[in-house]
């Protein structure tokens, strides 16, 4: 895999954490970006082989090829290869990282109470599933 390329690990089972993916999927202009879901046997091998410890379903993570980036850090690895006003994003590293963290733990805590959980993840289009590492695996949807 290309050192510029990114993986983006999320809750498949997330309505809020898909719709992101999407987000995500619609600006990715550099093809910059893969996706797996955290609950997908793909992305408990990756954290194993890193030697990584197995993380909760609470956060988005981003992988740069050698840094795991969790939370605010995240968000701003992804604005990073985003482009136009969505690159600038990157900029909220101005807060302090207790601020951040502590405005997307408020979100991530609530997240199953506002948009609600699917039984199983959401399976992307054709014209995106080369961007998914894990569509193998049983945790997605085949309907």
């Amino acid at each position: 895999m290309e050192s510029d390329v990114r993986i983006v690990f999320f809750d498949g089972e997330c309505p809020f954490c898909i719709g992101w993916v999407k987000f995500l999927l619609d600006r990715d202009a550099g093809d910059r970006l893969r996706f797996a879901s955290l609950q997908s046997k793909w992305s408990h091998n990756f954290f194993e082989e890193k030697g990584l410890p197995l993380p909760k379903m609470d956060s988005v993570l981003v992988w740069d090829g050698a840094i795991l980036y969790s939370e605010s850090k995240a968000i701003i690895a992804l604005a990073e290869v985003l482009p136009g006003i969505w690159h600038f994003g990157r900029h909220i590293d101005v807060f302090s990282e207790k601020v951040r963290n502590g405005a997307y733990r408020f979100i991530a805590s609530r997240r199953y109470n506002l948009f609600g959980r699917k039984k199983s993840c959401w399976l992307p289009g054709e014209e995106y599933k080369r961007k998914f590492l894990d569509l193998s695996d049983p945790v997605y949807e085949t309907s």
